[in-house]
């Protein structure tokens, strides 16, 4: 979930932030490689009281607070990016930090919904542009999280007793070639650090591929 920042309200600029991408994400570790294609859509509506967003298979409402933004939403985390065996929907609450070039670091909190897997985990995510050079836009993308006991437990991962432990950490560097006025493709390659319900860990390296599209 990566945010821009949040006006107060909208003031001249436009109320909709809307588009459409489809990615290509590729994993190699010791126990093999990985790919899955995801489509995805990112939306943003502002208004007086804040805004409404979807984002990475994450929606709710945003309000904005000092340094940057608050948020309340669903999210959906696919079994394939977490190494869970099971799909998840979590309410998910965030606290953003803004950053140069609209860029956002956020820490959130988020609980299991329903009675299977349960478990609470804190994530942190940050979308950090380094700016541009020949026409290429660079930025680094990173997203972690810490799992208690029981969501360890509930998903089989190793576990080291009580506490929060680390489930998993990525980090990726991503360049951005506009293919003109509203397309870009989209090309990264970074390292990830994910738990498996094997009682294991895989470390390895992530590339991605994607096409976007914005309104």
């Amino acid at each position: 979930m990566l945010l821009p920042a949040l006006p107060c309200h909208a003031d001249g600029g436009k109320d909709l932030d809307l588009s459409i991408s489809t990615e290509l994400m590729t994993r190699k570790t010791d126990y093999g490689n990985s790919s899955r294609l995801q489509p995805s859509v990112d939306l943003q509506y502002r208004t007086r009281l804040g805004a409404l967003y979807v984002q990475d298979g994450e929606g709710g409402w945003a309000l904005p607070a000092p340094g940057g933004w608050v948020s309340l939403g669903v999210a959906s985390e696919p079994a394939w990016s977490l190494g869970g065996g099971v799909s998840q929907s979590l309410a998910l609450a965030r606290y953003g930090f803004d950053l140069p070039r609209d860029g956002s670091l956020s820490f959130g909190y988020a609980s299991r919904i329903g009675s299977s897997h349960p478990g609470q985990l804190l994530a942190a995510t940050l979308d950090a542009p380094l700016g541009d050079w020949m026409g290429q836009k660079f930025s680094v993308l990173g997203w972690a999280s810490l799992a208690n006991q029981k969501r360890r437990l509930g998903l089989k991962h190793s576990d080291d007793g009580p506490g929060w432990q680390l489930e998993q950490s990525n980090l990726l560097l991503v360049m951005s070639h506009p293919m003109g006025q509203r397309w870009t493709l989209d090309l990264g390659a970074g390292s990830r650090w994910a738990a498996e319900n094997t009682g294991s860990h895989t470390a390895g390296w992530q590339t991605l591929l994607g096409f976007t599209w914005k309104l």
